[in-house]
């Protein structure tokens, strides 16, 4: 019966050592919390119907635009913007319909992906911007 008790002081040893290790480890800081971060994605500016293809890592953005008049409108003219899904093509919502000049601000928020802002416009010069927000650690 001698190897039982050889075992069980080395056993014992070992488990001590555990625990005094244990011990003098230092708990980890946690990692600093996450900051939202605004990104422009794009500008882009122009006249009549556009696609605009985003991808959002998000599903966070703003939209910023403005419209100017044509010089050769003969009527008010007209702004919408809608969000579709690059997918599948299907019209998301609606986010943008206006006549005339102006100019505003659109925050949309959906699941991340890949996103087409389709632009059906006339009689008007347009300038748009997206800007996505994002988490991040700093």
């Amino acid at each position: 019966m001698g190897p039982p008790f050889i075992l069980r002081p080395r056993l014992a040893a070992v488990l001590a050592l555990a625990v005094v290790l244990a011990a003098c480890r230092q708990v980890a800081p946690p990692p600093p919390p996450l900051v939202p971060v605004v990104q422009t994605m794009g500008t882009w500016e122009g006249r009549g119907d556009h696609t605009i293809g985003i991808t959002s890592q998000s599903g966070k953005f703003q939209i910023r635009w403005r419209t100017t008049e044509s010089a050769d409108a003969m009527a008010p003219g007209v702004f919408r913007v809608t969000v579709h899904s690059a997918v599948s093509g299907r019209p998301l919502h609606e986010v943008i319909s206006h006549v005339g000049a102006g100019s505003g601000v659109v925050d949309y928020e959906e699941d991340p992906r890949q996103f087409n802002l389709m632009i059906a416009s006339a009689d008007v010069d347009w300038v748009v911007t997206v800007d996505e927000t994002v988490l991040t650690r700093p």
